[in-house]
């Protein structure tokens, strides 16, 4: 694998600056490693990689900044993965970034942090994976982002106009076979660790967007 080394002159790179300095087998290894993806896949996520160097970025108004960052999994005890998402200057949402298109995508500022604590390579394979959730092409993303906000738009104008037929979350884990069969003991078990991962999650990312991680992902919020 080759060694990237990111500037240390607080410059910010934009994703595809990115994409178009890192090698594409290093990326691979990385989602091999994390996601368990098999050579089956290797040419689809190849293709994604070569089409977004083709791409022309579209700027976002106002500008997002693309984190990643290294978390516990709220639904998984000691398991850890990597959230990606944006964030924008003067506001402490993390927004999702699937539904983004990808020359929208190609113009995010890359969190220098990130680059620095997980390096060069994480930070695109992670992203990689992020980006493709709806598909393997710009087309195939858009088309059905499209029609994902179609159908948010209708449940939208149901729920104004008083015409939605709404169940609870019970009924509707019901519906599709989740029953939660926990004891009232065992449920408030789990919310107590699910608040204790999310505390020190957020630790996480406010160092991390403040600058307070070690160089090397190193992490004390004890």
């Amino acid at each position: 694998m080759k060694i990237y080394s990111p500037a240390d002159n607080g410059d910010k790179m934009i994703f595809k600056e990115l994409i178009n300095i890192v090698d594409y087998d290093d990326v691979w290894e990385i989602l091999v490693k994390e996601y368990n993806h098999k050579h089956g896949i290797y040419n689809a996520y190849k293709s994604v990689f070569e089409e977004l160097k083709t791409l022309k970025s579209k700027p976002c108004k106002p500008p997002i900044t693309l984190v990643v960052a290294k978390v516990e999994d709220c639904l998984e005890a000691d398991k850890f993965i990597f959230d990606v998402f944006g964030v924008i200057n003067g506001d402490k949402n993390h927004y999702a970034l699937e539904m983004s298109s990808w020359c929208e995508w190609l113009s995010f500022n890359v969190l220098n942090r990130s680059i620095e604590v997980y390096g060069i390579v994480e930070v695109a394979a992670h992203s990689l994976y992020e980006m493709t959730f709806f598909g393997y092409s710009s087309k195939a993303v858009d088309e059905t982002v499209e029609k994902e906000k179609n159908i948010l738009n209708k449940r939208v104008r149901e729920i104004d106009d008083g015409t939605a037929q709404l169940i609870s979350y019970e009924d509707a884990m019901a519906k599709i076979g989740l029953i939660d069969k926990r004891t009232p003991v065992e449920k408030e078990k789990d919310y107590r660790e699910y608040t204790r991962i999310a505390a020190r999650n957020e630790k996480i990312y406010k160092m991390l967007l403040e600058g307070n991680l070690s160089r090397h992902g190193g992490i004390n919020c004890e």
